[in-house]
């Protein structure tokens, strides 16, 4: 190691989608900010982007994350629940895994031949995987004697199978109680044994293409957690269930602050309409409601559309559509009303400031947003993790839990009337912003990055 006034090298790399990406990126254009420097290990995609906060780019090619025809077709067929998910896994995270790990072991055998006396850490989002292979006895990547320490950053929420919780993607609430353990315990056991197998045999499989030495056990979710010196949750302990049994390396630092907007940010030609109606003085008479699907999902007919029927034409009610892609529109003879407005982007925090409620398919990142800008929320999702983020959303208290992928107009209407007519949505919403806004997530992640010695996992 070099002297010890210098900086680590930070390593960073993610699975490269928006929701793994744009998080992690946050993190690294903080710590660039904060003196430390930083290599960054993506695909050209994201090269722009990861220059602009000046970071070093180091390229990996790898193949552009999706499911291969024949294995979309066979993901529509499936029902929605644990079975489905554990598909989604292995062909989208798993499939490509050796690229990643292999990548990333050229990355530190290149960074240390460069820099032979500096300290390295690796910081990643825990769906990249990339570092766990060396848990379970890959040789290390030349020119280290030992492992460099690890950082997991969670972009979803706590996937931990426990003692206190019915296994991910059953959309269970927490019961820590003695007949609710039994409860956890047996549906673990058989999802385990059943749709969640052909995943843990994937993985283990996978392990040893990486050239792992010992053959993994336990949960393939678990391990996502685990692999790491430290994860980090990137929401507040609120926002999650509580379990007894949560490892000691994973730690909650909070949701991400919110981004700042550019000044010279281009913003639609009805923008005036939005922030004209927060008035200097007296109740605000208009309400605004916003809706999203996110970036990845483009059937405008799943949310925004019902979105836009069910609160057209109210006078006291402005709607902002978002449609998450640069240049999207919406289906050719669909009218847009009156009382509505729509965009191909917005960005969430541009808008969710002057929102009373944000309507949205429950992605991770449209949940954080949600909390750090104070905003009730009503979810529909029932694919990817999004089932878990809704129960998760409506158990901390502020949102409204649609509990369905496809809610019609009537069921989104009533949900908005619910929100606007229940202060308690707003109260626990604007508790939890503050709360996380207390909590300074990029703080305690730099904290932990420079504490010396670090208090990891598998110390006691």
């Amino acid at each position: 190691m070099g002297s010890t006034s210098e900086k680590p090298l930070l390593l960073f790399t993610s699975f490269p989608g928006e929701g793994h990406t744009n998080p992690v990126l946050a993190i690294a254009k903080h710590l660039i900010q904060r003196g430390h420097t930083v290599a960054y290990l993506s695909t050209s995609r994201y090269r722009e982007k990861i220059l602009s906060i000046g970071a070093e780019f180091l390229s990996a090619e790898w193949p552009i994350p999706g499911l291969d025809p024949q294995a979309g077709t066979a993901l529509q067929s499936m029902p929605i629940g644990v079975g489905r998910f554990a598909y989604l896994l292995i062909h989208i995270f798993y499939k490509w895994l050796v690229l990643r790990v292999d990548a990333v072991s050229d990355a530190l055998e290149f960074l240390r031949r460069r820099e032979p006396g500096r300290e390295i850490i690796v910081i990643e989002d825990i769906l990249n995987m990339s570092t766990m292979p060396y848990r379970y006895g890959r040789p290390l990547p030349a020119g280290f004697n030992t492992m460099p320490k690890t950082v997991g950053i969670s972009p979803v929420p706590l996937m931990l199978q426990s003692q206190d919780t019915a296994p991910f993607m059953l959309g269970l609430p927490p019961d820590a109680s003695e007949s609710g353990r039994l409860r956890n315990k047996a549906l673990n056991k058989l999802v385990n044994e059943g749709p969640m197998k052909p995943m843990v045999d994937v993985w283990k499989e996978v392990m040893t293409q990486c050239g792992c030495t010992v053959t993994p056990e336990g949960s393939p979710l678990n391990a996502c957690f685990d692999a790491y010196d430290a994860t980090f949750m990137l929401c507040s302990p609120s926002l999650e269930y509580p379990i007894s049994d949560l490892p000691p390396h994973v730690r909650f630092a909070g949701c991400l602050p919110r981004r700042g907007i550019d000044a010279h940010t281009k913003h639609p030609a009805w923008w005036s309409e939005v922030t004209d109606t927060a008035p200097s003085t007296g109740p605000r008479t208009t309400k605004i409601v916003f809706v999203s699907q996110g970036t990845v999902s483009t059937n405008w007919n799943e949310l925004v559309m019902p979105t836009l029927a069910a609160l057209a034409g109210r006078d006291d009610t402005l709607v902002i559509a978002a449609l998450g892609l640069p240049g999207a529109i919406l289906p050719e003879g669909f009218d847009v009303p009156s009382n509505a407005r729509v965009a191909d982007y917005v960005a969430y925090d541009a808008i969710l400031p002057y929102a009373d409620v944000f309507v949205s398919n429950a992605g991770y990142g449209a949940f954080g947003h949600a909390v750090m800008n104070g905003v009730p929320a009503i979810f529909a999702g029932e694919t990817e993790e999004k089932p878990e983020v809704a129960m998760r959303a409506e158990w901390a208290g502020f949102a409204y839990n649609l509990k369905t992928q496809t809610p019609s107009a009537d069921q989104i209407r009533d949900a908005v009337d619910a929100v606007f007519a229940d202060d308690r949505y707003r109260v626990r919403a604007g508790e939890l912003r503050r709360e996380n806004e207390e909590m300074d997530a990029l703080g305690m992640i730099e904290r932990q990055i420079s504490s010396v010695p670090w208090v990891v996992n598998g110390d006691t």
